[in-house]
């Protein structure tokens, strides 16, 4: 039976491939020296969290593309030293991509009082905590193999390494607010894979440019991406969806520095309570409540 990958998806893997080769065909060497310092807005606490992570999905899209959309040909040792610095770029993204997820997935569903995606047996997919079923990792390769067929800076010789199962192309895919538990810990998921991805600085050598290790690295590290952009377009549709709802909406919009302060203040206050209440309902919420602190301190 043929697996199936949405057409949303396939179009941001499509518009992936044109956007790698249009940065291809005008790579040189002085501009991939030229590497944007992140760390303000890695920092940036005057924003919501949702806004936020709007901001890093985009700008990791655009650190990813312009690192690994590259012409082999002019690609030495210098460009090693570059590459390395974008690398820890990345991967700076997706460590607080990754602390913001967590934030969602525990403190601010919570709050919204929407249930806790959790592993059973009766949610399969979510077995021994893996929140990619079987079919979307055959779909990611699937993804894969068709970058390696449109992004001009990879070989097109390692196609025939690939499956050539057929894949249905869906349509509309139906998004309930029920479900956002379960794209962030999609989302999750595919940052950890990703993260995977992406060897350490000092890690990273002259091999990983020459064939086929370049060509299998960067379709994967494409794939994941593209299937990242479309979940968490999901995601987006979602907070669209429970935005309506006037008290959530005031929640969602809350910034940064409010929720650092409005925790930090209800710490204060439950310290002091359960000071004068010993074994109270007390100790369980001031442990709750600085659980919920250290979360938003990754924000």
């Amino acid at each position: 039976m043929a697996g199936a990958i949405s057409k949303n998806h396939l179009s941001l893997n499509e518009s992936l491939a044109k956007e790698s080769n249009r940065l291809s065909g005008k790579f040189n060497a002085r501009h991939y020296s030229k590497i944007k310092n992140m760390d303000g807005m890695l920092l940036k606490k005057d924003a919501s969290v949702e806004k936020k992570k709007h901001m890093l999905i985009s700008e990791m899209h655009n650190a990813v593309l312009k690192t690994f959309s590259i012409d082999k040909k002019k690609f030495g040792k210098k460009e090693l030293g570059s590459l390395k610095k974008r690398l820890h770029t990345i991967r700076k993204f997706i460590i607080k991509l990754r602390s913001i997820n967590y934030y969602l997935e525990t403190t601010f569903l919570h709050e919204l009082k929407i249930p806790k995606i959790r592993t059973t047996d009766r949610n399969p997919k979510l077995r021994r905590q893996n929140s990619l079923a079987k079919d979307e990792l055959e779909m990611l390769e699937y993804a894969a193999y068709r970058l390696i067929r449109q992004v001009v800076s990879l070989d097109k010789r390692l196609l025939r390494e690939y499956s050539s199962k057929e894949m249905k192309v869906i349509g509309k895919e139906k998004i309930e607010v029920k479900d956002i538990g379960l794209m962030i810990k999609k989302e999750s998921e595919l940052l950890e894979h990703l993260e995977a991805k992406l060897p350490p600085p000092k890690a990273a050598t002259i091999a990983l440019m020459k064939e086929p290790i370049f060509t299998h690295w960067v379709a994967r590290i494409f794939a994941l991406l593209s299937y990242l952009e479309h979940i968490y377009a999901k995601e987006a549709t979602i907070f669209g969806k429970i935005k309506k709802n006037k008290l959530a909406r005031s929640k969602i919009n809350r910034k940064i520095s409010y929720l650092m302060e409005e925790k930090a203040k209800l710490v204060k206050v439950l310290q002091e309570k359960a000071v004068s209440m010993e074994r109270s309902s007390m100790y369980g919420k001031l442990k709750m409540e600085l659980h919920d602190i250290a979360t938003t301190m990754g924000l």
